[in-house]
């Protein structure tokens, strides 16, 4: 029997493991559906208190600070974001995860991986955006990631742990690689502007 939307959110908050083994054999719709649901609230609910001007310690969205007095386009903006962002992450986390994994013999599909990396982020999603306290939701998150590659992917939990962790390398090095390239593009774009004739005149 496919559980209900509240059922999981219940079950990744306070019986992970097995929630874990309930959804062992969806497909991708149900996940797919629930993050967007989880990622649409915890977008608006993060774009209020950004919009108040508030910050929540969050590793899975970016933080705003736009000040109580910032206008419906900042708080849309800021929705935006959130969602886009949100997206972007779980498809990184998603294919890093999977690369761990089989890295570590993991047993389970890319599928396994992608419901993995959904779930994980229950807790990061509804209660990420309270300020200060937002920390410890985001570590829970972390500890659901290591329970679901360690369940759906048929890993003992030392296996699991280095998934996961090699995911995180592998995510550190992306990020290095993207920054050390923007940065090179930046400063291309500013030796080009010092070239005489090029520059725009004021």
């Amino acid at each position: 029997m496919a559980l209900s939307l509240t059922d999981k959110i219940v079950g990744f908050i306070v019986r992970p493991v097995e929630t874990y083994r309930a959804v062992r054999d969806e497909e991708l719709g149900p996940p797919v559906i629930y993050f967007l649901v989880l990622l649409i609230i915890g977008a608006i609910l993060r774009a209020i208190v950004a919009w108040l001007g508030l910050a929540a310690i969050d590793a899975n969205t970016p933080n705003f600070s736009l000040g109580i007095g910032g206008s419906i386009g900042s708080f849309i903006g800021a929705l935006i974001i959130a969602f886009i962002a949100g997206i972007i992450g779980l498809l990184l986390w998603a294919v890093f995860l999977h690369i761990g994994a089989k890295i570590m013999s993991g047993r389970g599909d890319f599928a396994d991986s992608f419901k993995s990396a959904v779930y994980a982020q229950t807790p990061s999603l509804l209660l990420g955006w309270i300020p200060i306290i937002s920390i410890i939701f985001s570590i829970w998150s972390i500890v659901l990631l290591f329970l679901g590659v360690r369940e759906l992917h048929e890993l003992d939990t030392m296996k699991a742990v280095i998934a996961v962790v090699i995911a995180v390398v592998i995510f550190i090095i992306v990020i290095a690689i993207l920054t050390v390239l923007g940065l090179a593009f930046l400063g291309g774009i500013a030796g080009l502007a010092s070239v005489p004739g090029v520059t725009s005149p004021t």
